[in-house]
């Protein structure tokens, strides 16, 4: 009776250490992908902060060339009577 009582704390040990490996091994499976995915998402907030610069960079150059383009439209509405008549001449006959 003893004996069987030893065998069956031996099988219980022996079940709880095959699973203490088992949830070991997946907690550190567990842990290492969480380390990839946090470097992910680092990789990824790295790569919307640059491509919000470039965003906002390329908004100036825009509002840069419309600005230039807002003034070149008034100087030309600005043009005197004599510098109009040649502008309109030239495009009736392009």
């Amino acid at each position: 009776m003893k004996v069987e009582i030893v065998r069956e704390l031996e099988n219980y040990l022996d079940k709880l250490v095959n699973d203490y490996q088992s949830l070991k091994e997946e907690n550190e499976k567990l842990w290492q992908e969480l380390e990839d995915a946090q470097a992910k998402i680092e990789k990824l907030e790295e790569e919307k902060s640059r491509l919000e610069e470039l965003l906002e960079e390329q908004q100036k150059s825009l509002n840069r060339m419309v600005e230039r383009l807002q003034n070149l439209l008034s100087s030309t509405s600005e043009l005197p009577a004599d510098q109009e008549m040649m502008w309109g001449g030239n495009q009736a006959d392009g």
